[in-house]
This record gives C-alpha cells, sequence and structure tokens, in this order.
C-alpha cells in the first residue's frame, strides 16, 4: 500500500486530502493528514454565540474563481452558499475625519465611470485630471515585474496610490504596496496595460458586470450560512477514507532509501512515498532545511505579515453611520490604528439578531506591525476608540473578541513570481516531495483550493494508480 503524508491541516491540507482520497478511492492509498494544532481549518475558523455569528478569519470566498464553489457543491453544501446583501453592495474609504463611498465603477485602482470619477471628494482636481489622463501615458517596455506603488504612480498618478489603491489593496493582501508584486496579485493589470495600453481602456472594454458595485464587485462574494467553518468541517466529515491527526507536531522530514520519513516532536516516525507541506513557507522551511538548504533559503525568503481581527457588537441605536455599505479601509496617510472595518450583519444574512450590529476589525498588516504588537488590552482599546469616531458610536459594546493570526499573510513581494518557478524546478530534484498553499500562487480560498488539488493530481501521477 502506498502512503501520502500531508503536513497541515488547514484549508490547502484538507482539499489536497480530500482531492487525493477521490482520485485513488478503492485503490491500495492510505492518506495521512497531520496538523499541528488541535483543530483542523486553519484561518477558517467560526464562532456560533447567542445568534451571531462570528468569524476569526476569513468572513467570504468569491465565485469568479470556481474551485471553492465547485468544491463546495461537491460536498453538498450549495444549498449552505449565500450570497451578499444586494441592498447594500458598496464599500467607503475614510478620508479627512468622514467616510466617503468608493466611486461607482471604480476597480481597487482605476475608474470605469468618468463621472464618479470627478464627483468623488477623494481626489483634488488635480488628482483626477492626472487619473484621466491614464489613457494617454505610454505603455511600458519590458516584462520584468515592478511594485503595484510603482505601477499606480505611473499609470494613475501618486494621489490614486495612496489615497485609493494603497487601502483597497492592502485590504487584500495587508501589504506595503511599495514592495507588492503587481504579476503576483493583480496580473490583470498588468495585462490591461500590455494589450490595451491603458487601464482604464482595458476596464472599459471588459464586460459592464463590473457597474452594479463600487469597488470590489461584492456579487462574487459569497459565504456559508454558518459561517466559513462549513467548508473545513464537510471536508472533514467526508474524508472518510483519510487518517486525520491533530495535535501531530511534525519536526523533521527527510528522505531515505526511496522514501520519506516524517519525525513527530513526541518522538513519532511515519515513513511515506510521498509528502506534501501545505504549511506555511517558513514552517516548510524549517522542515526542509536538512533535505536541502537551497530550498529551505527560497522558502525562507517569503515573507509573511501578522493581522488582529476584532468581533464587536453593538445594538444598532448606539451607532450614528448609516452602515449602508460592506465596510471601508483606511489609507496610512491617515495616521489610524485600524486598517479596515466590515459591518459582518449588512455584509451578510443572519450574521447578528435584529437590533444588533457586528462589526469586524481589522488591525497588523505590514503597514502597522506596531499597532499588531500592542497587549491585547491597548489594540482593543484604541481600535474601539477610533471605531467610535468613524462611526459615530456611543457606549461601551455589547461584546468584543479578538484573534490574532502571527505570520498568517504572506507578502507576495517584487519577484515572487520568478522565486515560485525557481521553487518549482528545485523541488522537481526531490522525487515524492511536494508543496501547496497559500504562499504561491494566490492566497485567497479558491487559489489555495485549487493549487491543492492539482497538488493531488500530481501526486497520483507522481505514484501512480
Amino acid at each position: 500500500m502506498k502512503r501520502v503524508i500531508i503536513i497541515g491541516g488547514g484549508i490547502s491540507g484538507l482539499a489536497a486530502a480530500y482531492r487525493l482520497q477521490e482520485l485513488t478511492r478503492g485503490q491500495a492509498y492510505e492518506i495521512v493528514l497531520l496538523e499541528a494544532s488541535p483543530r483542523f481549518g486553519g484561518v477558517l475558523q467560526t464562532e456560533i454565540r447567542d445568534g451571531f455569528i462570528l468569524e476569526s478569519g476569513p468572513d467570504c470566498f468569491i465565485s469568479e474563481k470556481p474551485a471553492a464553489v465547485k468544491l463546495a457543491e461537491e460536498l453538498g453544501l450549495g444549498p449552505e452558499i449565500i450570497e451578499t446583501n444586494s441592498r447594500f453592495r458598496r464599500s467607503f474609504i475614510y478620508a479627512r475625519d468622514r467616510l466617503v463611498p468608493v466611486p461607482q465603477g471604480f476597480y481597487l485602482m482605476a475608474p470605469r465611470n468618468f463621472r464618479a470619477l470627478f464627483t468623488t471628494p477623494l481626489l483634488s482636481f488635480r488628482g483626477k485630471m492626472r487619473m484621466a489622463c491614464e489613457p494617454w501615458i505610454p505603455r511600458r517596455a519590458g516584462e520584468e515585474d515592478e511594485s503595484v506603488a510603482s505601477f499606480v504612480r505611473r499609470r494613475l498618478g501618486r494621489e490614486a496610490l495612496e489615497r485609493i489603491a494603497q487601502p483597497l489593496t492592502g485590504g487584500i493582501y495587508t501589504a506595503d504596496p511599495e514592495k507588492l508584486s503587481l504579476m503576483a496579485a493583480f496580473p490583470r493589470f498588468r495585462e490591461m496595460e500590455r494589450l490595451s495600453g491603458s487601464v482604464i481602456r482595458g476596464l472599459r472594454q471588459e464586460s459592464s458586470g463590473m457597474k452594479e458595485a463600487s469597488g470590489p464587485r461584492y456579487s462574487l462574494f459569497l459565504s456559508f450560512k454558518n459561517g466559513m467553518q462549513t467548508l473545513p468541517d464537510a471536508l472533514v466529515k467526508k474524508s472518510d477514507l483519510v487518517t486525520l491527526r491533530a495535535s501531530f507536531s511534525v519536526s523533521e522530514i527527510f528522505s531515505q532509501a526511496g522514501r520519506w520519513r516524517v519525525l513527530g516532536e513526541k518522538g513519532e516516525n511515519l515513513e511515506a512515498d510521498a509528502v506534501c507541506l501545505t504549511v506555511p513557507a517558513y514552517r516548510a522551511s524549517r522542515l526542509l532545511k536538512n533535505v536541502s538548504p537551497d530550498l529551505a533559503g527560497e522558502l525562507e525568503a517569503i515573507s509573511y505579515e501578522s493581522v488582529a481581527t476584532l468581533n464587536v457588537i453593538y445594538r444598532r441605536e448606539q451607532i450614528g453611520h448609516s452602515l449602508e455599505g460592506f465596510g471601508f479601509v483606511v489609507p496610512d496617510q491617515e495616521r489610524k490604528k485600524i486598517m479596515a472595518c466590515t459591518f459582518a450583519s449588512v455584509k451578510f444574512p443572519g450574521r447578528a439578531p435584529e437590533g444588533f450590529v457586528l462589526l469586524r476589525v481589522f488591525a497588523g498588516g505590514a503597514l502597522r506591525r506596531r499597532v499588531y504588537d500592542m497587549p491585547d488590552e491597548a489594540l482593543q482599546s484604541v481600535a474601539l476608540e477610533e471605531l467610535s469616531e468613524i462611526l459615530k458610536i456611543k457606549g461601551e459594546p455589547v461584546s468584543v473578541s479578538l484573534s490574532r493570526w502571527p505570520q498568517s499573510m504572506p507578502q507576495y513581494h517584487v519577484g515572487h513570481a520568478e522565486r515560485v518557478q525557481g521553487l518549482e524546478e528545485k523541488i522537481k530534484k526531490h522525487a515524492g516531495l511536494f508543496l501547496t498553499g497559500g504562499a504561491y500562487r494566490g492566497v485567497g480560498i479558491p487559489d489555495c483550493i485549487e493549487q491543492s488539488e492539482n497538488t493531488a493530481k500530481k501526486i497520483v501521477s507522481y505514484l501512480g494508480i
């Protein structure tokens, strides 16, 4: 019997194990999934309490990349999938002591609607004119990567970067745009410049589907009735042929006589024909230091940032703001401690009982590391203070819960795509060793699922059925 050991029980590990099970069902395969913590699911963690659905990690996934939807439907979760509230599909940017709606038709960093551009108070008249000139900016020669900040400044101007692109893209990657790779994070914009000579022209040539919402296309955002943990829980339940071992921390892996050995911190010694690492890159680096110092060094070079999430509950009458949107982001130039807030009970139905509001506040990331490093009480205090100021809140919250995710967000720095290609070439030298996860070709849930399923196919191809 052939044995495959998968290390890491987040969404990537679970998806890889489940797909491997389905590809090899009825064959002589043993699949073992090892997870260091007491639970499976990684950052997908939901608490249901007193009628509230509290997400500690991500609260949604996108349907534009179909892997997550397809997997959910395969698991029988189709009826559990819910869409965002169609009444309030817009978001805000905090600017000059108030929340300003993202201009209609604006997509992350560029407009499709010039009327909305010229009427928004987010930019000065000079900033608007600079952005409107983008179709006449010459396209850049060459194929080398550049930072998101460099791209936006070059094509759309400094104000577009500081007041719009930085907070909106930062809300996705918790990254410093001066380091964030355009090729790895937003290849679509790079292609627009290459093919259309202009981002604005490229956006306007696309389908009219973006018109329905400002900022991100919120109609594409999906979740589950009882929260995101629904997905990993279903994967655990449906992985009936997988040996699931929680609280199993791996200390080292190495190859011996054409097979792999996995050593546990408690002295366990497991043997396998193939090993798949779905843990963060820095963790994979430590496990591989004796297998390949070169490969370990490349993995260690992928940096991570930490994020804190606060679930805050208020009574509706305490909040002066209309909350007619899904949340807001805060530009770094505003010098606030928090970086974003989601109006969770507005964004998705059923997140809070009638008369209450559930807010999710985010702090940390590349540009606010010092905030993340604050003690719990101090971080909570400054977050609530700023939230009360921005949303005109009176009184104390009904409840506050803080979750910390240290070194949880991989950072796709300039050159990331080339580094990943190099990693893929280096790992070919180690037969039976596989890597997958958010550190490589996409941080979103659909990205992780797609990469994991492709890796499962590679494992089957390597071992044969």
